[in-house]
């Protein structure tokens, strides 16, 4: 299994995930995968598919085990990051991201985070 970036780390402790949680884990190498240019969506055929081999689990355990890791961090985490990195993602109904959306608003906010990043000949 490939090691996770830091800074994906990071950026989830920051949100309030527990890195005990399995969908933890599952989350940071499904975003770590779309950053090396893996295809991942549809998240149901190719994402989760992935993952399961990867971790030896069932796909519909993939899925769950993600939704658990938000669920966990919205009720954890610090709601102002929340709501100001993922306000204008959120479900309605549920008051939270779903795995596709907080997947793609996660990758666009270390995107621009990694824009902003001096480039290593320039330190």
């Amino acid at each position: 299994m490939n090691q996770i970036p830091p800074r994906i780390k990071l950026y989830l402790l920051k949100l309030g995930f527990q890195p005990n949680l399995k969908g933890y884990r599952l989350l940071a190498r499904l975003i770590a995968l779309a950053e090396e240019g893996t295809e991942i969506m549809p998240l149901k055929y190719f994402g989760y598919k992935r993952l399961a081999e990867e971790f030896g689990v069932g796909e519909a355990s993939v899925e769950k085990d993600i939704q658990n890791a938000i669920s966990s961090a919205w009720l954890r985490g610090d709601v102002n990051v929340l709501y100001g990195e993922f306000g204008e993602t959120l479900d309605e109904d549920k008051g939270k991201p779903t795995n596709k959306q907080f997947l793609l608003t996660a990758l666009e906010r270390l995107a621009e985070e990694q824009n902003r990043l001096p480039a290593a000949s320039e330190k």
